[in-house]
């Protein structure tokens, strides 16, 4: 049975495969999508900023909808979704990393902290 997160990768891959097959492409066009899609990634970091009133030198009155920085958000992990495919990075090899990489922070701060 598949996890959440498989459901997910699995979602985003069947979506791609209108545009791209992340199994038959080579280095170069890897390459090019990754540079499509951090571009696209930091224009969707972009509309979030719009949302939210996050200028430290203004009065935060600005009223913004919550349901809007969400769906924002959603769109990001999409594109970072469409990274792990192109790099070939399943829900289990991302979890996995995921995890690793937590530890290794975690453990870096506890250092870094006891040398304060």
């Amino acid at each position: 049975m598949q996890n959440k997160l498989q459901n997910i990768f699995q979602k985003q891959k069947e979506f791609q495969l209108n545009f791209y097959n992340p199994d038959n492409m080579s280095e170069e066009q890897k390459i090019n999508l990754t540079k499509e899609f951090i571009l696209c990634m930091h224009r969707e970091l972009g509309e979030i900023l719009n949302i939210i009133p996050w200028k430290l030198h203004r009065k935060n009155t600005k009223q913004y909808n919550v349901d809007d920085l969400k769906e924002e958000i959603i769109d990001c992990f999409k594109y970072l979704l469409n990274l792990c495919l192109i790099w070939n990075l399943d829900s289990s090899s991302f979890e996995n990393l995921f995890y690793n990489k937590s530890k290794i922070v975690e453990e870096r701060y506890k250092k870094e902290k006891n040398n304060i």
